[in-house]
């Protein structure tokens, strides 16, 4: 776009937001309700907000990784556990047991959402009477004397299933496995209570009964079986509480309160830090009020969209607070400079429109759009963030164009307090200009030592590595990382890997030659162990199998094997399944086609699923042949998927991001080669951060992945605020040096006051209860500060070379 027509579109522009602020003075209480009356309906809506941070929650639903582990729970039931691990000196002590019965029926007649619980009282014993086969609880009568205990001793440990799933090889730990609900009922139970019975009623009722556990009910129960193990523990009956299901409840627990503390700190630190700054309440409160609303507006719109928050949402607050600070500053620090000038409210608000309102419209929506490129993300927390962010940043834009000016229209401003503000401009201005001199005069310095930086930086990015554990997010002294580390130190057992075989046929679990390539594969997964993970515990309905061939042949410990016969499989599993016990419902479908084999494995980084996963899957590749159906799903496979969108998800979404930018900023400054050259200092600050996070070994994982993007989209507001007030100068025929002069000592000041909120925005998040969150908030405070020199030091060095060379090129032709 030539300079010439640029420059008229930009006047029409300002015309055009100078109209709108004298519109809104004339008419600031009806704008005034108006804003308020809309933000407040959408915030009715936010206590409505989940939060999600299941494993499943974290791909998209249309995930192949995610419809598979959909399909297995429908199938088979539930596969994350409430894992309860009860340790003593001896298990079999008859007041142990006695103690352990008492917690087992407490939980099953107390805690709410629970389909079933598995502990020594009721996992199934089975064992052989003449000719009948009895399957029963292991306690079916409860041991009396000690003697009988010891003889229930004996009993566990002649059967193998037991080991690292119930008792461990000590006999020092036992567990007790809670297994949620997969569906709620609760819609299901609503419709029953109002009556509706009939055919249609039903089939509404039933599709209710789909929809899984609520978080809320997920919480109710855990947090029910915490205070329960709470009052219910002892020197000599120590309780660890761990699983996925407590872990990701504990999570959504430590989410919710970060963001109250993000909240109430950001808030507070961002509002001391403006009466520091102004000496005045309007500067502080006004802000924090357009930034108030707008967070809670925002939250109310996710409740409405039914979009969930998360670990990795908590961004959202800090973010929201200081986009929508910056808005209102570039606009009060313009007010205060006209009034203390000695010009009308009026004037002074049509002034600062006109001056910042093109500005403001503009790094709006380049922060929107960068932040619009986390939709491409293959991970679905990550997408939920990018859906909401830039509906938050535009609400809070259109409160800074509406209620904001009305309430400057008529809060009382006086000429002898924006004297302050004016005398406060003047003192970074002085400094600011200092450092555009510097950077105009030693160009060469400046670019050369930004290179050497980049190289830096460079070395530090092939350091980088990535990394997913959110047990270790938690510090070392939170009960739910200890309990995981005991569990996983004993049982190995805290996660699992299901894989579901499936023979093609009908009754193909019955073929003898299939089963035995079962077990050949569960005994290689047995004994698989790398530097990372151990496999601990692995079950199947082979398991059921062997017991009952074992029970039917006069319980002989030489007899516990897979029958050679298929007739006979058939047989003894038809007899199992008359038995009463249900146990072989949750192993095989109804076909006898498909089967689940369980492989319980510690809780360990997710970048060491993938390739465990890949040998599991050859194990059973090689043991059953190319002709069975593999299927390999859970929550290790969901962790092990989640880690391997990481990287791309983050490849992704940065290249987009430059990409949505970029064309915003060309628009915005009229020319396409400053808007080229006005992105080196929005990418550079993120460069240096992802070298510093390789140097200092900071991980790239769900949380810190998101920091490139959102300084991308931050860093570029004072950018075109510098770029746009740059442009200006230099229409006016100044030379470079004047026009950075200029545009530092009128827009420099803003660049500072907002660069020092989002800062400080982004530290309040080293408050964190999370190392993850801790980490994100340093990384994205280092990363505004870099952005800050980069425009008042980098920027000019880089308009000044530009201009030389375009001279130079001139002259040679």
């Amino acid at each position: 776009m030539p300079a010439a027509s640029a420059g008229r579109t930009f006047d029409r522009m300002e015309a055009a937001f100078r109209a709108w602020g004298d519109f809104v003075y004339r008419c600031r209480w009806w704008v005034l309700v108006l804003s308020a009356a809309v933000s407040g309906a959408l915030i009715s809506f936010a206590p409505g907000l989940r939060i999600d941070n299941s494993a499943k929650s974290m791909l998209r639903e249309g995930d192949a990784a995610r419809q598979r582990y959909d399909a297995f729970l429908d199938q088979f039931g539930q596969d994350h556990l409430v894992l309860v691990a009860i340790e003593a000196p001896d298990i079999f002590d008859l007041g142990f047991l006695t103690r352990l019965r008492a917690f087992h029926e407490e939980i099953e007649a107390t805690i709410p959402y629970v389909d079933e619980v598995t502990s020594l009282l009721n996992v199934r014993h089975t064992r052989g009477e003449g000719d009948e086969l009895v399957v029963e609880d292991l306690m079916e009568d409860f041991p009396e004397t000690q003697a009988e205990a010891l003889a229930m001793r004996a009993r566990v440990l002649a059967t193998p299933y037991y080991l690292d799933l119930l008792v461990d090889a000590d006999l020092s730990l036992t567990g007790v496995l809670v297994e949620p609900l997969v569906h709620t009922t609760r819609d299901a139970e609503d419709l029953a209570l109002a009556g509706f019975d009939d055919d249609s009623s039903s089939d509404a009722a039933a599709g209710a009964a789909r929809e899984s556990l609520s978080t809320a009910e997920t919480t109710e129960l855990v947090e029910a079986i915490l205070a329960l193990a709470e009052r219910s523990r002892a020197p000599d009956f120590r309780i660890h509480v761990a699983g996925s299901t407590t872990a990701n409840n504990r999570t959504a627990v430590v989410v919710l309160q970060d963001i109250q503390r993000f909240m109430s700190g950001t808030l507070l630190a961002i509002g001391l830090l403006l009466l520091l700054l102004f000496r005045r309440v309007s500067a502080v409160a006004l802000p924090l009020l357009v930034v108030f609303l707008s967070l809670l507006a925002t939250f109310g719109v996710m409740a409405l969209c039914e979009i969930p928050t998360s670990v990795s949402g908590q961004v959202l607050v800090p973010l929201l607070i200081a986009v929508g600070v910056c808005d209102a500053l570039h606009l009060l620090v313009l007010v205060y400079r006209r009034v203390a000038e000695g010009a009308s409210r009026r004037d002074a608000l049509v002034d600062a429109l006109g001056h910042a309102g093109l500005a403001v419209t503009m790094t709006s929506l380049t922060t929107a759009g960068g932040l619009l490129s986390f939709l491409s993300a293959e991970l679905a927390q990550v997408v939920n963030l990018g859906i909401a962010a830039p509906i938050g940043i535009l609400i809070a834009y259109v409160l800074s164009m509406t209620l904001l000016p009305a309430a400057i229209a008529i809060v009382p401003l006086r000429a002898s307090e924006s004297a302050t503000a004016l005398r406060l401009d003047a003192r970074f201005a002085d400094v600011l200009v200092r450092i555009g001199d510097f950077a105009t005069s030693h160009v060469r310095g400046v670019l050369g030592g930004t290179v050497l930086l980049t190289l830096l930086a460079g070395v530090g990015l092939l350091q980088l590595r990535y990394s997913q554990d959110i047990v270790r997010w938690f510090p070392e002294g939170e009960p739910l990382r200890i309990a995981t580390e005991r569990i996983d130190a004993i049982l190995r057992g805290s996660t699992a890997l299901e894989v579901v075989v499936d023979t093609g046929r009908e009754n193909g679990l019955q073929d003898p030659e299939i089963l035995e390539g079962i077990e050949r594969a569960m005994q290689r997964t047995s004994a698989y162990e790398d530097e990372f993970l151990a496999v601990g515990k692995v079950s199947s309905f082979v398991d059921i199998l062997k017991e009952t061939h074992r029970a039917l042949n006069e319980n002989r410990a030489d007899h516990y094997e897979i029958p050679k016969d298929r007739q006979l499989i058939a047989q003894e599993l038809l007899l199992f399944e008359n038995s009463g016990n249900d146990d072989l419902e949750e192993l095989v479908d109804s076909r006898f086609q498909k089967a689940r084999v369980t492989i319980r494995t510690p809780s360990v980084d997710y970048i060491h699923y993938p390739r465990f996963i890949e040998n599991v899957r050859a194990i059973f590749r090689e043991a059953l042949g190319p002709d069975v159906g593999l299927d390999l799903t859970g929550s290790a496979s969901l962790y092990a998927r989640t880690f391997s969108v990481v990287n791309a998800s983050m490849a992704r979404s940065y290249v987009i991001a430059f990409f949505v930018i970029t064309p915003l900023m060309m628009l915005m400054i009229g020319e396409r080669r400053a808007g080229l050259l006005a992105m080196i200092p929005n990418v550079l600050p993120v460069f240096l951060t992802l070298g510093l996070m390789g140097w200092l070994r900071i991980p790239v994982d769900s949380s810190t992945l998101l920091v490139g993007c959102i300084i991308v989209g931050l860093a570029v507001d004072d950018t075109i605020h510098f770029m746009h007030r740059f442009q200006r100068s230099r229409a006016t025929g100044g030379e470079v040096p004047e026009a950075v002069r200029e545009t530092l000592a009128s827009t420099g000041p803003a660049l500072v006051y907002t660069s020092l909120v989002i800062s400080l925005g982004f530290i309040v998040m080293t408050l964190a209860y999370m190392n993850n969150t801790r980490a994100f908030g340093t990384l994205a405070a280092f990363a505004t500060l870099v952005a800050l020199l980069a425009d008042v030091l980098l920027a000019p060095a880089l308009l000044m070379a530009s201009s030389r060379w375009r001279g130079a090129t001139a002259r040679i032709r």
